[in-house]
Protein backbone atom coordinates (compact mmCIF):
# COMPACT_ATOMS: atom_id res chain seq x y z
CA UNK A 1 0.00 0.00 0.00
CA UNK A 2 1.54 3.10 -0.82
CA UNK A 3 1.30 6.63 1.52
CA UNK A 4 -2.17 7.94 -0.67
CA UNK A 5 -3.64 4.80 -0.40
CA UNK A 6 -2.69 5.34 3.15
CA UNK A 7 -4.01 8.34 3.92
CA UNK A 8 -7.23 8.69 1.56
CA UNK A 9 -8.46 5.13 1.69
CA UNK A 10 -12.00 4.72 2.72
CA UNK A 11 -11.85 0.70 3.16
CA UNK A 12 -12.78 0.16 7.31
CA UNK A 13 -9.41 -1.76 7.66
CA UNK A 14 -7.14 1.07 5.90
CA UNK A 15 -9.26 3.80 8.31
CA UNK A 16 -8.31 1.83 11.23
CA UNK A 17 -4.95 1.07 10.81
CA UNK A 18 -4.82 5.19 9.92
CA UNK A 19 -6.44 5.95 13.12
CA UNK A 20 -4.35 3.45 15.35
CA UNK A 21 -1.14 4.80 14.00
CA UNK A 22 -2.47 8.37 14.90
CA UNK A 23 -3.54 7.67 18.43
CA UNK A 24 -0.35 5.10 19.14
CA UNK A 25 2.12 8.59 18.15
CA UNK A 26 -0.19 11.13 20.06
CA UNK A 27 0.13 8.67 23.03
CA UNK A 28 3.80 8.41 22.65
CA UNK A 29 3.98 12.03 22.55
CA UNK A 30 1.31 12.35 25.35
CA UNK A 31 3.25 9.59 27.84
CA UNK A 32 6.61 11.24 27.35
CA UNK A 33 5.06 15.00 28.04
CA UNK A 34 2.99 14.22 30.92
CA UNK A 35 4.91 14.14 34.12
CA UNK A 36 4.50 15.84 37.89
CA UNK A 37 7.78 17.42 39.21
CA UNK A 38 8.76 20.09 41.98
CA UNK A 39 10.84 22.75 41.53
CA UNK A 40 11.49 24.92 44.67
CA UNK A 41 14.39 27.43 43.69
CA UNK A 42 17.39 25.78 42.67
CA UNK A 43 16.50 22.09 43.59
CA UNK A 44 16.47 19.46 40.59
CA UNK A 45 13.31 18.67 38.41
CA UNK A 46 12.09 15.10 40.01
CA UNK A 47 10.03 13.34 37.18
CA UNK A 48 6.94 10.79 38.03
CA UNK A 49 8.29 7.20 37.64
CA UNK A 50 7.24 5.23 34.31
CA UNK A 51 5.75 2.08 35.44
CA UNK A 52 2.65 -0.15 34.53
CA UNK A 53 0.54 2.49 36.66
CA UNK A 54 1.78 6.01 34.99
CA UNK A 55 1.18 3.93 31.56
CA UNK A 56 -2.43 2.94 32.73
CA UNK A 57 -3.50 6.33 33.76
CA UNK A 58 -1.93 7.72 30.46
CA UNK A 59 -4.82 5.01 28.78
CA UNK A 60 -7.30 6.48 30.94
CA UNK A 61 -6.74 10.16 30.24
CA UNK A 62 -6.19 8.98 26.27
CA UNK A 63 -9.80 8.05 26.40
CA UNK A 64 -10.83 11.49 27.06
CA UNK A 65 -9.08 13.06 24.56
CA UNK A 66 -10.11 10.39 21.68
CA UNK A 67 -13.84 10.78 22.76
CA UNK A 68 -13.51 14.92 22.43
CA UNK A 69 -11.17 14.85 19.01
CA UNK A 70 -13.88 12.83 17.56
CA UNK A 71 -16.84 14.52 18.65
CA UNK A 72 -14.90 17.51 17.64
CA UNK A 73 -13.97 16.71 14.00
CA UNK A 74 -17.22 14.26 13.11
CA UNK A 75 -20.10 16.95 14.70
CA UNK A 76 -18.75 20.39 15.91
CA UNK A 77 -16.48 20.62 12.96
CA UNK A 78 -19.06 19.93 10.11
CA UNK A 79 -22.13 20.61 11.71
CA UNK A 80 -21.05 24.42 13.12
CA UNK A 81 -17.70 25.16 11.56
CA UNK A 82 -17.83 24.34 8.59
CA UNK A 83 -21.68 25.96 7.86
CA UNK A 84 -20.47 29.12 9.47
CA UNK A 85 -22.77 28.73 12.36
CA UNK A 86 -20.22 30.23 14.78
CA UNK A 87 -22.10 31.19 17.88
CA UNK A 88 -23.21 27.49 18.12
CA UNK A 89 -19.62 26.18 17.23
CA UNK A 90 -18.85 28.49 20.31
CA UNK A 91 -21.30 26.96 22.74
CA UNK A 92 -19.78 23.16 21.85
CA UNK A 93 -16.51 24.25 22.17
CA UNK A 94 -17.45 25.85 25.54
CA UNK A 95 -19.17 22.25 26.39
CA UNK A 96 -16.89 19.92 25.39
CA UNK A 97 -13.92 22.17 27.27
CA UNK A 98 -16.25 21.65 30.35
CA UNK A 99 -16.52 17.95 29.46
CA UNK A 100 -12.70 17.23 29.12
CA UNK A 101 -12.08 19.00 32.26
CA UNK A 102 -14.90 17.18 34.37
CA UNK A 103 -14.10 14.03 32.85
CA UNK A 104 -10.22 14.73 33.54
CA UNK A 105 -11.20 15.69 37.01
CA UNK A 106 -13.01 12.42 37.93
CA UNK A 107 -10.33 10.16 36.87
CA UNK A 108 -7.98 11.73 39.18
CA UNK A 109 -10.23 11.98 41.82
CA UNK A 110 -11.73 8.24 41.94
CA UNK A 111 -9.54 6.24 39.74
CA UNK A 112 -5.87 7.95 39.90
CA UNK A 113 -5.90 6.71 43.72
CA UNK A 114 -7.14 3.27 43.41
CA UNK A 115 -4.29 2.86 40.83
CA UNK A 116 -1.65 4.25 42.48
CA UNK A 117 -2.90 2.03 45.55
CA UNK A 118 -3.44 -1.57 43.32
CA UNK A 119 -0.02 -1.16 41.96
CA UNK A 120 1.61 0.70 44.78
CA UNK A 121 2.81 3.63 42.30
CA UNK A 122 4.07 6.87 44.40
CA UNK A 123 3.92 9.53 42.85
CA UNK A 124 6.71 12.64 43.19
CA UNK A 125 4.45 15.16 43.91
CA UNK A 126 0.68 15.47 45.04
CA UNK A 127 -0.74 18.37 42.97
CA UNK A 128 -3.85 19.76 42.94
CA UNK A 129 -6.19 17.56 41.48
CA UNK A 130 -7.40 20.61 39.60
CA UNK A 131 -4.71 21.87 37.87
CA UNK A 132 -3.53 18.50 37.40
CA UNK A 133 -7.33 18.12 35.37
CA UNK A 134 -6.09 21.04 33.40
CA UNK A 135 -2.38 20.38 32.62
CA UNK A 136 -3.57 16.55 31.29
CA UNK A 137 -6.79 17.73 29.83
CA UNK A 138 -7.57 21.45 28.94
CA UNK A 139 -3.83 22.04 27.83
CA UNK A 140 -3.40 18.68 26.30
CA UNK A 141 -6.68 17.57 24.39
CA UNK A 142 -6.70 20.61 22.42
CA UNK A 143 -3.29 19.76 20.91
CA UNK A 144 -4.50 16.19 19.69
CA UNK A 145 -7.83 18.19 18.40
CA UNK A 146 -6.29 20.60 16.29
CA UNK A 147 -3.80 18.08 14.96
CA UNK A 148 -6.79 15.73 14.19
CA UNK A 149 -8.81 19.01 12.53
CA UNK A 150 -5.67 20.19 10.10
CA UNK A 151 -5.27 16.78 8.60
CA UNK A 152 -9.37 16.37 8.68
CA UNK A 153 -9.43 19.76 6.40
CA UNK A 154 -6.54 19.11 4.43
CA UNK A 155 -7.66 15.75 3.20
CA UNK A 156 -11.35 18.30 2.63
CA UNK A 157 -8.99 20.91 0.97
CA UNK A 158 -7.09 17.94 -1.48
CA UNK A 159 -10.16 16.04 -2.43
CA UNK A 160 -11.34 19.02 -3.38
CA UNK A 161 -9.24 20.02 -5.36
CA UNK A 162 -9.33 16.24 -7.15
CA UNK A 163 -12.69 16.14 -7.35
CA UNK A 164 -12.43 19.71 -9.26
CA UNK A 165 -9.76 18.19 -11.39
CA UNK A 166 -11.77 15.28 -11.85
CA UNK A 167 -14.68 17.20 -12.95
CA UNK A 168 -12.44 19.99 -15.32
CA UNK A 169 -11.43 16.38 -17.21
CA UNK A 170 -14.58 15.13 -17.97
CA UNK A 171 -15.58 18.52 -19.04
CA UNK A 172 -12.78 18.52 -21.15
CA UNK A 173 -13.27 15.35 -22.32
CA UNK A 174 -16.84 16.34 -23.05
CA UNK A 175 -16.14 19.60 -24.82
CA UNK A 176 -13.85 17.10 -27.02
CA UNK A 177 -16.60 14.70 -27.95
CA UNK A 178 -18.57 17.97 -28.85
CA UNK A 179 -15.51 19.07 -31.34
CA UNK A 180 -15.43 15.85 -32.65
CA UNK A 181 -19.02 15.49 -33.49
CA UNK A 182 -18.84 19.60 -35.11
CA UNK A 183 -17.30 18.42 -38.09
CA UNK A 184 -19.03 21.00 -40.49
CA UNK A 185 -21.58 20.01 -43.00
CA UNK A 186 -20.91 21.71 -45.40
CA UNK A 187 -16.94 20.59 -45.42
CA UNK A 188 -18.04 17.05 -45.80
CA UNK A 189 -20.44 17.21 -48.35
CA UNK A 190 -18.15 19.85 -50.52
CA UNK A 191 -15.52 16.89 -50.37
CA UNK A 192 -17.80 14.16 -51.44
CA UNK A 193 -19.10 16.60 -54.36
CA UNK A 194 -15.89 17.01 -55.30
CA UNK A 195 -15.04 13.68 -55.28
CA UNK A 196 -17.94 12.71 -57.01
CA UNK A 197 -17.60 15.27 -59.74
CA UNK A 198 -13.83 13.91 -60.08
CA UNK A 199 -14.88 10.58 -60.75
CA UNK A 200 -17.99 11.65 -63.27
CA UNK A 201 -14.75 13.53 -65.12
CA UNK A 202 -12.86 9.94 -64.81
CA UNK A 203 -10.20 11.48 -62.53
CA UNK A 204 -10.11 8.49 -60.47
CA UNK A 205 -6.95 8.44 -59.74
CA UNK A 206 -7.43 12.08 -57.28
CA UNK A 207 -10.82 10.84 -56.45
CA UNK A 208 -9.41 7.91 -54.70
CA UNK A 209 -6.31 9.83 -52.64
CA UNK A 210 -9.43 12.63 -51.80
CA UNK A 211 -11.60 9.46 -50.69
CA UNK A 212 -8.62 8.27 -48.40
CA UNK A 213 -7.57 11.85 -47.19
CA UNK A 214 -11.18 12.32 -46.19
CA UNK A 215 -11.44 8.79 -44.71
CA UNK A 216 -8.25 9.59 -42.87
CA UNK A 217 -9.51 12.38 -41.19
CA UNK A 218 -12.68 11.04 -39.93
CA UNK A 219 -10.98 8.58 -38.79
CA UNK A 220 -8.56 10.63 -36.50
CA UNK A 221 -11.48 12.86 -35.74
CA UNK A 222 -13.94 9.99 -34.56
CA UNK A 223 -11.27 7.21 -32.97
CA UNK A 224 -7.40 8.61 -32.95
CA UNK A 225 -8.22 11.19 -30.55
CA UNK A 226 -9.66 9.25 -27.70
CA UNK A 227 -6.05 9.88 -26.21
CA UNK A 228 -4.96 12.23 -23.54
CA UNK A 229 -2.14 12.96 -26.72
CA UNK A 230 -1.78 12.09 -30.43
CA UNK A 231 1.72 12.54 -32.37
CA UNK A 232 2.17 16.12 -33.67
CA UNK A 233 3.37 15.02 -36.94
CA UNK A 234 -0.24 12.98 -37.16
CA UNK A 235 -2.34 16.31 -36.27
CA UNK A 236 -0.22 17.88 -38.76
CA UNK A 237 -0.99 15.57 -41.46
CA UNK A 238 -4.39 15.69 -40.74
CA UNK A 239 -4.46 19.44 -41.41
CA UNK A 240 -3.13 19.38 -44.38
CA UNK A 241 -5.48 16.74 -45.41
CA UNK A 242 -7.72 19.24 -44.73
CA UNK A 243 -6.16 21.99 -46.81
CA UNK A 244 -5.90 19.77 -49.29
CA UNK A 245 -9.57 19.42 -49.68
CA UNK A 246 -10.66 22.69 -49.02
CA UNK A 247 -8.08 23.65 -51.64
CA UNK A 248 -10.06 21.07 -53.95
CA UNK A 249 -13.42 22.63 -53.18
CA UNK A 250 -12.25 26.04 -53.92
CA UNK A 251 -9.91 25.17 -56.62
CA UNK A 252 -7.98 28.30 -57.93
CA UNK A 253 -9.71 31.23 -55.46
CA UNK A 254 -7.99 29.79 -52.84
CA UNK A 255 -4.03 29.71 -52.85
CA UNK A 256 -2.62 27.86 -50.08
CA UNK A 257 1.53 27.76 -48.77
CA UNK A 258 2.58 25.54 -46.14
CA UNK A 259 6.30 25.30 -45.10
CA UNK A 260 7.88 23.87 -42.08
CA UNK A 261 10.65 24.12 -39.77
CA UNK A 262 12.75 21.75 -37.84
CA UNK A 263 11.48 18.07 -37.55
CA UNK A 264 9.00 16.62 -34.53
CA UNK A 265 11.20 14.18 -33.54
CA UNK A 266 8.08 12.35 -32.02
CA UNK A 267 6.78 14.85 -30.09
CA UNK A 268 3.21 14.36 -29.00
CA UNK A 269 0.61 16.83 -28.44
CA UNK A 270 -3.33 17.02 -27.00
CA UNK A 271 -5.44 16.50 -30.19
CA UNK A 272 -7.24 18.65 -32.17
CA UNK A 273 -5.39 21.80 -30.48
CA UNK A 274 -4.73 23.14 -33.77
CA UNK A 275 -7.41 21.95 -36.57
CA UNK A 276 -10.11 24.53 -34.98
CA UNK A 277 -7.60 27.39 -35.99
CA UNK A 278 -7.59 26.16 -39.09
CA UNK A 279 -11.33 25.91 -39.71
CA UNK A 280 -11.82 28.80 -37.98
CA UNK A 281 -9.69 30.68 -40.71
CA UNK A 282 -12.09 29.72 -43.55
CA UNK A 283 -14.99 31.51 -41.99
CA UNK A 284 -13.35 34.25 -42.63
CA UNK A 285 -13.24 33.55 -46.44
CA UNK A 286 -15.55 34.23 -48.94
CA UNK A 287 -15.63 31.48 -51.48
CA UNK A 288 -18.40 33.30 -53.30
CA UNK A 289 -16.15 35.99 -54.37
CA UNK A 290 -14.01 35.72 -57.41
CA UNK A 291 -11.20 38.06 -55.49
CA UNK A 292 -8.04 35.27 -54.87
CA UNK A 293 -7.77 33.99 -51.22
CA UNK A 294 -4.89 33.12 -49.40
CA UNK A 295 -3.66 31.06 -46.74
CA UNK A 296 -0.12 31.29 -45.39
CA UNK A 297 0.38 28.21 -42.65
CA UNK A 298 3.98 27.77 -40.83
CA UNK A 299 5.10 24.92 -38.97
CA UNK A 300 8.38 25.05 -36.66
CA UNK A 301 9.68 22.86 -34.32
CA UNK A 302 12.66 23.61 -32.21
CA UNK A 303 13.85 20.94 -29.46
CA UNK A 304 10.23 21.06 -27.41
CA UNK A 305 9.15 24.44 -28.69
CA UNK A 306 6.31 24.09 -31.36
CA UNK A 307 4.65 27.40 -32.97
CA UNK A 308 2.26 27.47 -35.25
CA UNK A 309 1.87 30.38 -37.37
CA UNK A 310 -1.20 31.15 -39.59
CA UNK A 311 -1.54 34.43 -41.65
CA UNK A 312 -4.65 34.17 -43.59
CA UNK A 313 -6.95 37.16 -45.96
CA UNK A 314 -10.45 37.80 -44.86
CA UNK A 315 -12.66 40.19 -46.36
CA UNK A 316 -12.66 43.93 -45.99
CA UNK A 317 -16.48 44.06 -44.82
CA UNK A 318 -16.00 40.72 -43.07
CA UNK A 319 -17.05 40.31 -39.37
CA UNK A 320 -13.84 40.99 -36.43
CA UNK A 321 -15.33 37.66 -35.09
CA UNK A 322 -15.39 34.05 -36.15
CA UNK A 323 -18.73 32.04 -36.12
CA UNK A 324 -16.19 29.22 -35.44
CA UNK A 325 -15.68 31.10 -31.92
CA UNK A 326 -17.36 28.59 -29.48
CA UNK A 327 -14.89 25.88 -30.74
CA UNK A 328 -11.73 28.46 -30.06
CA UNK A 329 -12.79 29.09 -26.61
CA UNK A 330 -12.97 25.47 -25.97
CA UNK A 331 -9.69 25.10 -27.62
CA UNK A 332 -7.89 27.34 -25.41
CA UNK A 333 -9.88 26.12 -22.24
CA UNK A 334 -8.26 23.04 -23.19
CA UNK A 335 -4.63 24.39 -23.52
CA UNK A 336 -5.14 25.76 -20.26
CA UNK A 337 -5.84 22.77 -18.84
CA UNK A 338 -2.81 20.51 -20.52
CA UNK A 339 -0.27 23.22 -20.95
CA UNK A 340 -1.47 26.14 -18.60
CA UNK A 341 1.83 28.71 -18.56
CA UNK A 342 3.29 26.34 -21.48
CA UNK A 343 1.70 28.47 -24.20
CA UNK A 344 1.30 31.82 -25.99
CA UNK A 345 -1.72 32.32 -28.39
CA UNK A 346 -1.77 36.32 -29.96
CA UNK A 347 -4.30 36.68 -32.78
CA UNK A 348 -3.76 40.11 -34.96
CA UNK A 349 -6.75 41.38 -36.89
CA UNK A 350 -6.94 43.69 -39.51
CA UNK A 351 -9.27 44.98 -42.12
CA UNK A 352 -7.90 42.38 -44.73
CA UNK A 353 -5.54 40.15 -42.87
CA UNK A 354 -5.87 37.99 -39.81
CA UNK A 355 -2.46 36.73 -38.05
CA UNK A 356 -2.44 33.84 -35.54
CA UNK A 357 0.47 32.38 -33.73
CA UNK A 358 0.74 29.67 -31.63
CA UNK A 359 3.87 28.68 -29.33
CA UNK A 360 3.63 25.30 -27.25
CA UNK A 361 6.40 23.95 -25.08
CA UNK A 362 5.94 20.27 -25.92
CA UNK A 363 6.95 17.48 -23.18
CA UNK A 364 9.32 14.75 -25.57
CA UNK A 365 6.66 11.69 -26.80
CA UNK A 366 7.41 8.39 -26.24
CA UNK A 367 5.80 7.42 -29.61
CA UNK A 368 8.42 7.49 -32.92
CA UNK A 369 7.15 9.58 -35.59
CA UNK A 370 5.71 6.58 -38.14
CA UNK A 371 3.37 8.70 -40.34
CA UNK A 372 5.22 10.66 -43.42
CA UNK A 373 3.08 13.25 -45.47
CA UNK A 374 4.77 12.95 -48.96
CA UNK A 375 1.05 14.64 -50.86
CA UNK A 376 1.52 18.14 -52.09
CA UNK A 377 -0.79 20.29 -52.89
CA UNK A 378 -1.05 19.67 -56.50
CA UNK A 379 -4.53 19.01 -57.11
CA UNK A 380 -6.38 21.93 -58.80
CA UNK A 381 -10.04 22.22 -58.62
CA UNK A 382 -11.14 20.74 -61.81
Amino acid sequence: MNWYNFIFSEKKSDRFKRHLVFWFLWWMYFTISFFHYEQSGLQKIEFEPWDFAFFLKTLLLLTVHIAACYYFINISLPNYLLKARYVAFTVQVIILAIFILIVTFLIHKNLVPIINALFNHRPVVNQPIWWTSITSGLLSAPKVICAAAAIKLLKRWWLKQKEKERLEKEKLVTELKLLKSQIHPEFLFSSLKNIGLLVEKKYTDKASILLLKLADILSYILYECDSAHVPLAKEINIIKDYLLLQKTSMGNRLEIDIAEKGKTNGQMIAPLLLLPFIESSFCFIDNKKLEKNWINLEFQFQNNEFTMKLIHGKTIDGESTSPNDEALSKTIRRLDYFYSDNYELKTTVEPEIMMTSLKIKLNQGVENENTIYTDQLIYDAV
